[in-house]
């Protein structure tokens, strides 16, 4: 009967040891929303709200260990989360990463996590400063400050028990941005890359492109960007943003990653930046096409394709895409009732000031310059009383019209928006320039 006893006792611990709750809590001063965002792998965990005096709590459930991030809009942070943590964390939204501190089980390895990033961000222009300096110098700077910290690192863990993968994640933040820095070097003194090479070799070989657990780490990834650049363009070439050029980037990736979370995050990164840049519908048929050979996932195959059909249709002469614009009276107008002869098109946000005020500035003087041209302002944020109460401060012309956008995620994928110094220029419907805001009065001069 004792030893049935014992069993079950047995039983009952082993399960609730297995069961482990994880909680994640903690302060906000000065919150920016309502709300904080846990996720991993980008995928959304939890939603937790916040309430009115920045304090938050909640139990989560972790079925693995590893990386996550969780974000307070505009901001997001990486977190180590292991089952059983249960980590508190106190931040002013003013003074995000500087503020940011943990306490509570697990809050160690976050607490060192984040001393690692803020020292990688205050070595940034120090390092960047010794670009032009020769390879053996930059090596040994780049060589001892890795000492260092590998040094301490090797203390914290004396003290502080990791897992393997919140070992993994530490050492790859550590020393990952350094490593970025070196292929920085070498692309900025490429006339000497042979030579750079043989000496940095060391730190660039035995990287495992196809770790897992760094899929979603963007240092990781910004890692092996920065390598396919090295590792694609021809010495005695040069380099250019050729189709040759990022067709070798693809084979690189092709070559050395069979991960394919990793892969499909590589070859979007690539597709886009390539596409963005290219002029010539004939080089991105055939960049889409060897991309096409790629074992590409259906979604990112799918937003590829979508990308490449609105570059496609945004092209002079053809005819503006199809949007609903909201005009002060609440109102939609669809774009393509604009029928006037000279339309400029400009995009903001409230939530960028100095764009904002740069914007209004330089389009209230060239308004008065060019009264044939109607200057449409596109606000993107979604709140209709805060665009309302931005404009109404605003004295502009009648040939100024604000407007706004009902669908911003529509907007910016049809408009291809990648920044809001966009500007789209039309003559009843017809696309007739896209350019950059700093080319706009030059452009209205000639037309």
């Amino acid at each position: 009967m004792l030893k049935i006893k014992i069993l079950i006792l047995c039983i009952v611990f082993l399960s609730c040891n297995s069961e482990k709750q994880t909680y994640f809590n903690g302060k906000i001063i000065k919150p920016t929303n309502k709300e904080i965002i846990l996720l991993k792998d980008e995928l959304i965990i939890k939603k937790i709200p916040i309430d009115d005096n920045g304090i938050f709590n909640s139990s989560i459930e972790i079925i693995n260990d590893g990386l996550y991030n969780f974000i307070h809009l505009p901001e997001f942070q990486y977190l180590i989360i292991n089952k059983g943590d249960s980590l508190s964390l106190r931040l002013n939204s003013l003074d995000f990463d500087e503020s940011l501190v943990f306490s509570g089980i697990g809050s160690e390895k976050n607490n060192f996590l984040i001393d690692i990033f803020l020292d990688h961000e205050n070595e940034e222009n120090f390092i960047r400063s010794n670009y032009n300096i020769p390879g053996i110098e930059f090596y040994e700077i780049i060589d001892s400050i890795l000492n260092y910290k590998t040094l301490k690192f090797k203390k914290f863990t004396s003290n502080v028990k990791l897992n393997k993968t919140s070992s993994l994640i530490i050492e790859n933040a550590i020393k990952l941005p350094l490593l970025s820095h070196i292929e920085r070097y070498l692309f900025k003194n490429k006339a000497q890359y042979d030579l750079n090479f043989n000496l940095f070799n060391n730190y660039r070989k035995n990287i495992n492109f196809n770790n897992e657990s760094l899929s979603h780490f963007k240092p990781f990834l910004d890692y092996i960007v920065l390598r396919s650049i090295n590792e694609s363009f021809n010495v005695e070439e040069g380099y250019d943003y050729s189709l040759k050029f990022n067709l070798n980037r693809l084979n690189f990736i092709t070559s050395n990653i069979d991960n394919t979370v990793i892969k499909n995050k590589l070859f979007r990164f690539i597709a886009y930046e390539y596409l963005l840049e290219e002029k010539l519908l004939t080089n991105i048929d055939i960049f889409i096409y060897e991309l096409e050979k790629s074992q590409l996932n259906k979604e990112t195959r799918d937003e590829i394709k979508e990308l490449y059909k609105n570059i496609v249709n945004l092209q002079i002469n053809k005819e503006i895409p199809e949007l609903n614009l909201i005009q002060r009276d609440r109102s939609v107008k669809n774009i393509r009732e604009i029928k006037n002869s000279k339309n400029v098109f400009l995009f903001w946000s409230y939530d960028q000031n100095s764009h904002q005020l740069n914007l209004f500035n330089k389009v209230n003087k060239l308004s008065k310059k060019h009264l044939d041209f109607n200057f449409y302002l596109i606000n993107i944020n979604e709140d209709f009383n805060q665009w309302i109460l931005n404009i109404s401060k605003e004295n502009s012309g009648s040939n100024v019209i604000n407007m706004k956008s009902e669908n911003f995620k529509n907007m910016s994928k049809k408009m291809v928006l990648t920044n809001l110094n966009k500007v789209i220029t039309t003559n009843n419907n017809k696309i007739t320039g896209i350019i950059n805001i700093t080319d706009l009065e030059e452009f209205l001069k000639i037309n």
